[in-house]
């Protein structure tokens, strides 16, 4: 419990109040105001590891203690590098600026320039006015490195980024003194975080214009540091009128998130550099164990990862699920897809506090042209139900749908309006029906067999037949041009383009959404085996995992099998995200990333498993693309007596329909 607190207090320069150690130790802290702090003093006082600060009721770390002193009598070197724009390393050095601040002005300033031992790239040429005849005779960094910590001494490092600048100036110190710099450093970027919320972009030109400060010598060390210490002194201010006056405080302020309270993530770094670069799904546990989160990764490393940092775009509600993590456990996938099914599971089985209701769900939008009123309508949805409606998309999103929706409206005058129609001549129509958008079923000014036509007119386009749609555009384009009404042909034009696109659109995935029966076939990540979804009715029915393009066969008897069974159950909500995904992964995947197949009935033709057969063995790795090898190594003869066998059976994943 000890090592944890110290772990949590060396975070946290300022110190912190006994009810937020206690909060962290205990999920009750209890309301004796006396007590905790009792308990807190007698476990902690006798360890050297940990200093009571009796003025202001906090606890720290005694490495902190000696930062709480006041930042108007604190020395101060602000430090800029210019680069070889490589990787952080000793000889990416090329310019080293530094000044010295203290009471509120420059007091001295260091710069060199210093030979890399290696050519500049053109750009950074161009950016900083360097070149490699201005380095040729300048020192190397071993020769300039003592002076610069000779100028540096006991003070503060301050720099806009400063973890760019101090990953440089790190792999300088140690590569020429074996160990990385102790200072305590203030990032007037996080600074401007906090103290600038307004201020949407805080790089260093941004900041700088916001205050009116002149860039003079940009990109140069020493040009850049002297805008960078007009910038902290705004800093300064800023920070005593919110009551931060120490170093501490203001180390401690640097390292807030975005909702102003502390950044606290007590997951281990080395237990995430442990996790594996591949595609999966993870679940943050609390200290009990308890399941908070449910995510899914293209690597879960990395993805992890990013849940170590202060990053501006965490969300207060991911801020504080980063404050309860205290474990991960993670499980690989074999693809990015299958990642998203399974993550799409796990969240309706565990129902884990921290994920919201569908937000795992890719954003996806359909057209949707309804059957069961005597007027249907056009509508956008998110998801492709049971039923014998229509459906144009997937969309990339639902603005790209509005536009398709207003595209259709325009040629066949179909009602968006929700609910059933009674007509009425009494009733006044919407201002769709006003403007002529809309025939007004409503209002009674449409009969019911001219509606018909339309929505007939309607369907022929949807099952792929654009003609009629494209002919009446280009007749109001040519009309409007004629009438040099350019505005009106312009419109047309593009509504022209947006039906074309439309049109490519049913071509490659119409099938998909009309019959909602189909298979897809994508490479595991290992490119070793074969991933098959096969979507029966709406409903991710089967996943398997094929290691053999002779497992076709038993895929596909099993798909007959199970047919009938999915077809007669009715669809619920939940069975219908994995055909979302499966349908966002289908608008977006590359060409190899897999393929997909239309299934018409239960009866899979041969025809039909060939090809199967035929993609599942493309979609192996080189090694293994020849169907014979895909049964057994060339270099191992079958044994005697084995010759024949048939193939071992795909591993096959069935939805249980009820």
């Amino acid at each position: 419990m000890r090592d944890k607190l110290h772990q949590y207090l060396l975070g946290r320069p300022a110190g912190a109040s006994p009810r937020e150690l206690l909060e962290l130790v205990f999920t009750q802290p209890g309301t004796d105001a006396e007590i905790g702090p009792r308990f807190l003093h007698a476990l902690l006082a006798a360890d050297p590891r940990f200093v009571w600060r009796p003025n202001d009721g906090t606890w720290c770390a005694r490495q902190r203690d000696g930062l709480a002193h006041l930042l108007g009598e604190t020395e101060f070197v602000v430090v800029d590098v210019e680069t070889t724009g490589t990787a952080a390393s000793a000889t990416g050095i090329i310019e080293i600026g530094a000044a010295r601040v203290c009471g509120g002005r420059i007091v001295g300033e260091f710069q060199q320039l210093i030979n890399p031992g290696q050519r500049l790239p053109a750009f950074i040429t161009w950016l900083t006015g360097i070149n490699d005849a201005a380095l040729a005779d300048q020192p190397p960094i071993s020769d300039v490195w003592p002076h610069f910590m000779n100028f540096l001494g006991e003070s503060v490092i301050v720099a806009h980024n400063a973890p760019f600048d101090l990953g440089f100036l790190n792999a300088a110190a140690r590569a020429c003194s074996g160990q990385s710099l102790a200072h305590p450093h203030l990032c007037t970027l996080k600074l401007a975080r906090r103290l600038i919320p307004e201020l949407r972009r805080r790089g260093l030109d941004h900041v700088a214009a916001h205050f009116g400060i002149p860039l003079l010598e940009r990109h140069r060390a020493l040009g850049d540091v002297r805008i960078t210490v007009e910038v902290f002194f705004q800093l300064l201010e800023r920070m005593a009128a919110r009551g931060v006056v120490r170093l501490d405080q203001a180390l401690d302020l640097q390292q807030h998130a975005r909702d102003g309270r502390p950044f606290i993530c007590l997951l281990p770094r080395d237990t995430v550099e442990r996790l594996p670069a591949q595609p999966g799904i993870y679940q943050f546990l609390d200290e009990n164990g308890r399941l908070l989160y449910v995510g899914k990764a293209k690597s879960l490393r990395a993805r992890v990862g990013s849940y170590l940092s202060n990053a501006s775009g965490h969300s207060n509600k991911t801020l504080d699920l980063i404050r309860h993590i205290r474990d991960v456990r993670v499980e690989v996938a074999g693809s990015e897809l299958e990642a998203a099914l399974r993550e799409a599971e796990a969240i309706r089985r565990l129902q884990p506090p921290y994920n919201r209701l569908r937000k795992h769900l890719p954003k996806i939008a359909f057209l949707k042209l309804g059957s069961s009123d005597a007027y249907p309508r056009l509508s956008i949805t998110t998801r492709i139900g049971a039923g014998s409606a229509q459906y144009i998309g997937p969309f990339c999103n639902r603005g790209q749908a509005e536009d398709v929706l207003r595209l259709l409206t325009r040629l066949f005058r179909l009602r968006t309006c929700a609910g059933r129609l009674r007509p009425d001549a009494a009733v006044a129509p919407c201002f769709h029906g006003q403007v002529d958008a809309c025939t007004a079923p409503c209002a009674a000014r449409v009969t019911w067999e001219r509606y018909r036509e339309q929505v007939d007119a309607c369907l022929t386009f949807l099952r792929g037949d654009g003609t009629a749609a494209e002919r009446e555009l280009i007749r109001r384009r040519d009309e409007h041009a004629a009438g040099m009404c350019f505005e009106a042909a312009a419109r047309a034009q593009h509504d022209l383009r947006l039906l074309h696109m439309v049109l490519r659109r049913q071509r490659t995935l119409g099938w998909i959404t009309a019959q909602q029966n189909f298979v897809v076939l994508q490479p595991a990540a290992d490119r070793l085996s074969v991933l098959v979804y096969a979507v029966v009715g709406g409903r991710l029915a089967l996943r398997a995992q094929l290691t053999s393009a002779a497992q076709v066969e038993a895929l596909a008897e099993t798909l007959r099998e199970r047919w009938p069974e999915f077809q007669r159950t009715r669809l619920r909500p939940d069975d219908v995200d994995g055909t979302t995904i499966l349908a966002a992964w289908l608008r977006d995947r590359g060409e190899a990333d897999g393929c997909a197949f239309r299934v018409e009935d239960a009866a899979v033709p041969a025809t039909q498993v060939a090809e199967w057969r035929a993609a599942c063995g493309s979609l192996f790795s080189d090694a293994r693309v020849q169907t014979d090898a895909l049964q057994r190594p060339a270099a191992q003869p079958e044994p005697e007596g084995q010759r024949g066998e048939q193939p071992r059976p795909a591993k096959v994943i069935a939805t249980r329909p009820e």
